[in-house]
């Protein structure tokens, strides 16, 4: 289910002022160890509420523009304690590339789906977590 929301995104390490943001689901982990591990395993469709998934997991709101893509994480929808450790620090570890679905890369107008292995920002508010990923190395 993809949802369009045009926002103004608060101050952030990069310059995104009217934004696109689809909504997705986000399962942590290492896509080769069966989403164990650190970083990203899969970003697929939003789950329903009740649906069970045995992986942290997190909706986010997803935004590209300027080689960054950036996942928004509303602290009151993050339910997951595994997924709350993970975004409650300053660094987000990406061990293994992980892919965007190609129907969002088209929509976010992204030139490829792959963002890379690397260390990342996350930048806390009040209300949100903010993981910037630079994927200008695989454009």
């Amino acid at each position: 289910m993809l949802q369009l929301q045009n926002r103004v995104a608060p101050k952030l390490p990069i310059s995104l002022a009217l934004t696109r943001e689809i909504e997705m689901e986000v399962v942590f982990g290492t896509p080769s160890q069966n989403c164990i591990g650190s970083g990203i395993c899969i970003v697929m469709n939003r789950l329903p509420a009740q649906h069970l998934l045995p992986c942290p997991h997190a909706p986010a709101w997803i935004s590209f523009g300027q080689g960054r893509l950036v996942f928004r994480f509303s602290k009151s929808e993050v339910v997951h304690k595994d997924a709350i450790s993970r975004l409650d620090a300053p660094r987000f570890l990406v061990q293994e590339a992980f892919q965007i679905p190609r129907y969002s890369v088209q929509h976010l107008g992204m030139l490829s789906p792959w963002v890379p292995a690397g260390e990342y920002a996350i930048v806390e508010t009040s209300k949100d977590w903010f993981l910037d990923f630079d994927c200008q190395l695989v454009e």
